[in-house]
C-alpha cells in the first residue's frame, strides 16, 4: 500500500506511512476490463469521524486541469489525448502540495483523465463519490498508476476560487489526502474506470457556508523513475450549516434575442430562426427553462425577468404564415411554422402567470454609440418602438413595460443612463465591472445601486459577470456538466460566505444577467442552473425585490465607470453617422408617402413600407454588429437601395430654355411618379432675381401612382434678359426630395422693362422739344428779315412780285455778320432808324456784276449775258440769305 499515496513531500518510515493511511477516511474502487469489482483500499471510519456526521446540506461538482499547466473550469474534454510533459517542477495544474518529480525530459505520456460522475454528499449520506476513467496512450512505460483523492482547506474569497479554477496555487489552501488506490496497468491502456469516495462530514461548518476544493490525482512511475503526479482534476464541494441566517438573493435576467433578420423588403435574411424555435433549439430551451420556474415556486409569481427582442417577435409573426427569405441564388419560400405561434403564446402565458416581461431596445441597438454620435432620436425610436411591439404582443399598455432598460450585455455609461432616465426608464441593468466595489469593501456588494440623473434618480442593477461567464462557459459535454455546475454552486456559495464574514445578518442581492447570445447554451443547462439557485445559501427573487431599499448597495460601490476599451468596442461614429444619413432619406419618404396633414391622405401600404425601412435601418445600428460589421452594412445597403429607388421615382422634368415674347408667359414642367403609391408634393419655384422675374413661390400637386402630370407655371418678366428658375419638389412638411426632384429652367424675355421704356419716352420727348424750339427760332428769324426787307412771304416761299425775294444776301466776313438765326432776338432801340444791312449801291449778290468787283448792278433779263461757266446757283442758307 506504499505506492498510491504520494501526498506528502517528506519521506516516512513504512510504519508511519501505514499510520497515515489508516487515519484517512475513504475508499477507491478500481474496476478494470474483465476484472469485475476491484479491491477497496482504505480504513473504516473512526469514532471521531462517525461522531461528526451532522445534518448538513452538501453540493459538489467538478472542474479539471492537467499537469501540463492547462486548466479549465469545465473539465477535461473528451477530445484528443493531452500529452503530459515531464514533471521537473511543481505542476501548475496541481493545487496544494505535491511532490517534485524526477521524470525524465521528453517523456511521452499522453494520459486522459475523465471524470464522469460526482455524487454530492447529503445529510443521509456524507460520502463524496467521484467516478471517472484513466487512459494511457504513451510509448513510455508507466507503472504503479494510482488514484488519490485530496480535499483542501476552505477557500477564503472569490478571487482565490477563480485562481484555483485556473489551476493556480493558492498559499492559504492546504490539501489533505482522504482516499487512494491502485489502477490496473493493463486496463489503463483501454481506459480503466475508477470510483473514489470519502466521508466529508468533518468539513461541515457549524454556521454559514464553506467551499472546499477537491482534487483527483493520477500518480505513477515513468520508466522506473520516482513516483509523481501525472494528471489532476479539481472540483469544488459546498458544505453548509443546516440553516444559513441570510441567504443571497439572486435575480435572473434572461434575454430572448437573436441577430436582426428583418429586411425592408419583407424578406428574412436567412431561415435560421426556424431551427432556434424548434424543439431543442436554443431560444426554445431558454424560454422553456424560464417558463418552468413558474412550477418551482408555486406559491408566488415567477422570479425570472424575461427580456424580449422586438425584432424577434416581428420575425415570428411573419413566420406564422408563408414567408420568404433571402438566399445566394435568390429569394426562397418558407412554409408557415406553427412553432412560431406556440413560441409567442408561451411568452404571453408567462406574463399572464405574473412573470416579468420587458422589451429590449428595438434591434438591440448599441445605445452608448448612439449617444456618443448624438443620434438621440434613433435611441428614442428604438426604445419606444420596442416597448410598443412587446406591449401589442402582451395586450397591455406600453407604459407598463417602460420601467426596465437592459442595454446589450449591460454596457452603458453615465450619459446613456441619463438619456434612458429621461425616456422613462426607472431601472437599468449594468455590468458589475462598470460599478466596481468600493476600496474598503472586501465582499461582493449588493446589486442594487441608486444613480442620480438630470431627471431624477434611477435604479442600476449590477449584473455579476462571473456568474454569467460560468453559465455560458459550459459547452455541453456530459462529462463536463457536473464540473460546470459545481463551479457555479461554489461561486454562489462564496458570495454568501464573503457577505456573512463581513456581517452575519446583512442581506445581499446578486443579478445573473445572461448575454444576448445565451441561445447557444446547451440543452437543459439553464433549467439546471435555475434549479440550483434554490439552495440553503441562495434563493431566487424578482426584479421588484432587488430595488428594495433594504438591499441597496450604493454605499458599497464606486461610481459608474466606462473604460476606454469599451468605447473602442462600440460601433464607430462614422458608421453611425452614415446610417443616420440614410435614415434622413427614409424620413423624407415617410413625409412623402405617409404625411401627417389632413390635406394629404396617406396610403396604408406606403406607411407600412416606410416603417419597414425605418426599422431595418435601426437594426443596422445593432450591438450585434460590433463583431460582425459586414452583416450590418449589408442590411443598411439593402434598405438604402430601396429607399433611393422610391425617392428617385418622384421627379421633375423641364425644358432647358423657355422664351417669353411678352411680359407674361408660362413655363411648362412635367412631374413624374413611378412609385406604387399616390403622393402629394409641393412644387417650389425659386428665381435668382425676383425683382426682374416674378412667379408663384409654390404649387401643391397630387401625383397619381405610375403617371405623369404636366403643369404650367405663370411668370411675369419685368425686363428683358435671361433668368434661371430653380424648380424642386418638396414634401408637405417642407422636406426636399432628391436630385431627381429638382430642375433648372432658363427663361429668356425680350420685353422692355419699365426703366427702358421711361428712358425711350424721355429721349423722344426731349427730341420733340428740340425740334419745336428750332422751328420757333427759324420763324422768328424769318419775321425779322421780312420786316427789314419789307417783303412778304416766308423764306421758303418768296413773294413772286419781288424778283430778288428769297435770295440770300451777300456774305460778310467777321463777327458782325454772324448767323443771325443763332443770335438772340432783340428789338431796335427806341427811336433808332432801322439800318440796312447792305450798304447803298451794292448788289445783294456780290458774285454778279454790280457788286464792288463786278460794277453796277444790272437786273437779270433776256438781254443780260449768261452767267460765267461753272458758276451755278449758290445754295441758300437756312436763314434765307
Amino acid at each position: 500500500m506504499s505506492g498510491f499515496l504520494p501526498a506528502r513531500r517528506c519521506r516516512r518510515r513504512p510504519a508511519a506511512r501505514l499510520a497515515a493511511v489508516t487515519a484517512v477516511l475513504g475508499t477507491v474502487v478500481i474496476a478494470g476490463p474483465g476484472m469485475g469489482t476491484g479491491v477497496a483500499v482504505g480504513a473504516a471510519a473512526g469514532a471521531e469521524g462517525r461522531s461528526r456526521q451532522a445534518s448538513s446540506t452538501v453540493s459538489t461538482g467538478l472542474s479539471t486541469d492537467l499537469s501540463t499547466g492547462s486548466a479549465s473550469s469545465v473539465g477535461i474534454a473528451t477530445g484528443p489525448p493531452v500529452t503530459i510533459q515531464s514533471v521537473t517542477r511543481t505542476s501548475p495544474g496541481t493545487t496544494g502540495t505535491v511532490p517534485s518529480g524526477t521524470m525524465p525530459p521528453g517523456a511521452n505520456l499522453p494520459i486522459r483523465l475523465t471524470l464522469t460522475q460526482v455524487s454530492a454528499p447529503s445529510a443521509a449520506s456524507p460520502l463524496l463519490q467521484v467516478s471517472g476513467s484513466v487512459l494511457v496512450q504513451g510509448t513510455d512505460r508507466v507503472t504503479g498508476l494510482g488514484i488519490a483523492l485530496d480535499v483542501g482547506s476552505a477557500v477564503r474569497s472569490r478571487d482565490d476560487l477563480g485562481r484555483l479554477s485556473q489551476g493556480e496555487r493558492v498559499p492559504t489552501v492546504q490539501y489533505r489526502n482522504l482516499a487512494g488506490g491502485l489502477l490496473d496497468s493493463a486496463g489503463t491502456m483501454l481506459g480503466s474506470p475508477f470510483r473514489a469516495e470519502a466521508d466529508v462530514s468533518r468539513y461541515v461548518p457549524p454556521t454559514g457556508v464553506a467551499v472546499h476544493p477537491v482534487q483527483i490525482r493520477v500518480v505513477g512511475r515513468v520508466n522506473g523513475r520516482a513516483e509523481d503526479t501525472v494528471a489532476t482534476a479539481t472540483t469544488f464541494m459546498v458544505l453548509s450549516a443546516p440553516r444559513v441566517t441570510a441567504r443571497t438573493q439572486v435575480l435572473t435576467v434572461v434575454p430572448l434575442a437573436s441577430p436582426p433578420r428583418l429586411r425592408s423588403d419583407g424578406l428574412l435574411t436567412d431561415d435560421g430562426l426556424r431551427a432556434e424555435i424548434a424543439e431543442g433549439g436554443g431560444l426554445r430551451e431558454l424560454l422553456e427553462a424560464v417558463y418552468a420556474t413558474a412550477a418551482i415556486l408555486p406559491s408566488g409569481p415567477p422570479t425570472v425577468a424575461l427580456g424580449v427582442d422586438p425584432t424577434l417577435v416581428q420575425a415570428l409573426l411573419l413566420m406564422q404564415e408563408d414567408y420568404s427569405f433571402a438566399a445566394p441564388e435568390g429569394p426562397k419560400a418558407g412554409r408557415a411554422d406553427p412553432e412560431a405561434g406556440a413560441f409567442l403564446d408561451m411568452i404571453k402565458q408567462y406574463a399572464d402567470l405574473g412573470g416579468t416581461v420587458f422589451a429590449l431596445p428595438y434591434g438591440d441597438v448599441d445605445l452608448p454609440s448612439l449617444v456618443h454620435a448624438d443620434q438621440l432620436d434613433a435611441l428614442q425610436y428604438s426604445v419606444n418602438t420596442g416597448q410598443t411591439v412587446i406591449a401589442e404582443l402582451l395586450g397591455v399598455d406600453p407604459q407598463r413595460i417602460r420601467d426596465i432598460a437592459f442595454p446589450a450585455d449591460g454596457i452603458v455609461d453615465a450619459p446613456t443612463v441619463n438619456v434612458l432616465s429621461a425616456n422613462g426608464a426607472g431601472t437599468v441593468i449594468v455590468d458589475d465591472e462598470l460599478l466596481p466595489a468600493a476600496r474598503s469593501v472586501t465582499h461582493t456588494p449588493s446589486a442594487g445601486v441608486t444613480l442620480a440623473t438630470d431627471t431624477g434618480q434611477i435604479h442600476a442593477l449590477a449584473a455579476d459577470h462571473r456568474l454569467a461567464d460560468l453559465v455560458t462557459g459550459y459547452e455541453g459535454s456530459e462529462a463536463d456538466r457536473g464540473v460546470a455546475l459545481a463551479r457555479f454552486r461554489a461561486e454562489l456559495a462564496m458570495i454568501t460566505f464573503e457577505r456573512l464574514r463581513a456581517s452575519r445578518s446583512a442581506s445581499g442581492s446578486v443579478v445573473l444577467a445572461l448575454p444576448r447570445d445565451a441561445s447557444r447554451i446547451p440543452q437543459g443547462w439553464l433549467a439546471e442552473i435555475l434549479r440550483t439557485i434554490e439552495s440553503p445559501y441562495s434563493t431566487a427573487i424578482g426584479i421588484q425585490a432587488v430595488t428594495d431599499p433594504a438591499l441597496d448597495g450604493t454605499r458599497q460601490r464606486a461610481g459608474l465607470t466606462y473604460p476606454e476599451a469599451l468605447r473602442e468596442r462600440e460601433l464607430p461614429v462614422d458608421y453611425v453617422d452614415g446610417v443616420g444619413e440614410v435614415r434622413d432619406k427614409v424620413q423624407t419618404l415617410a413625409s412623402l408617402f405617409c404625411p401627417a396633414t389632413p390635406a394629404a391622405p396617406a396610403a396604408p401600404l406606403a406607411c407600412q413600407q416606410t416603417e419597414r425601412l425605418k426599422n431595418t435601418l435601426i437594426t443596422g445600428l445593432s450591438a450585434a454588429w460590433r463583431t460582425d460589421r459586414p452583416a450590418g452594412v449589408s442590411l443598411v445597403q439593402q434598405a438604402d437601395g430601396e429607399a433611393t429607388g422610391f425617392r428617385d421615382g418622384v421627379r421633375v422634368v423641364g425644358s432647358q430654355m423657355v422664351n417669353l415674347t411678352s411680359s407674361r408667359g408660362r413655363v411648362p414642367v412635367t412631374l413624374e411618379n413611378s412609385t406604387p403609391w399616390d403622393v402629394t408634393v409641393v412644387l417650389k419655384i425659386v428665381s435668382s432675381d425676383r425683382g426682374r422675374l416674378i412667379s408663384a413661390p409654390e404649387v401643391a400637386r397630387r401625383l397619381i401612382a405610375g403617371q405623369k402630370d404636366q403643369i404650367e407655371i405663370e411668370v411675369d418678366a419685368e425686363s428683358a434678359g435671361t433668368f434661371p428658375i430653380d424648380i424642386r419638389l418638396e414634401t408637405a412638411d417642407g422636406r426636399t426630395l432628391g436630385p431627381e426632384a429638382a430642375a433648372r429652367v432658363l427663361v429668356r424675355s425680350t420685353v422692355y422693362g419699365a426703366i427702358a421704356t421711361t428712358i425711350t419716352v424721355g429721349a423722344i420727348g426731349v427730341l420733340m422739344v428740340a425740334v419745336v424750339v428750332r422751328q420757333l427760332r427759324r420763324l422768328r428769324a424769318w419775321s425779322r428779315q421780312r420786316a427789314l426787307a419789307g417783303g412778304a412771304g416766308s423764306p421758303d416761299h418768296p413773294d413772286p412780285s419781288r424778283p430778288d425775294a428769297g435770295r440770300p444776301g451777300p456774305s460778310r466776313a467777321g463777327s458782325e455778320w454772324a448767323d443771325q438765326a443763332t443770335l438772340p432776338l432783340r428789338g431796335n432801340p427806341s427811336g433808332a432808324p432801322e439800318r440796312d444791312p447792305y450798304p447803298p449801291g451794292l448788289d445783294r449778290f456780290p458774285h454778279h456784276p454790280g457788286d464792288p468787283d463786278h460794277g453796277p448792278t444790272v437786273p437779270w433779263g433776256p438781254d443780260r449775258p449768261a452767267a460765267p461757266a461753272g458758276s451755278g446757283p449758290r445754295p441758300r442758307r437756312r436763314d434765307g440769305r
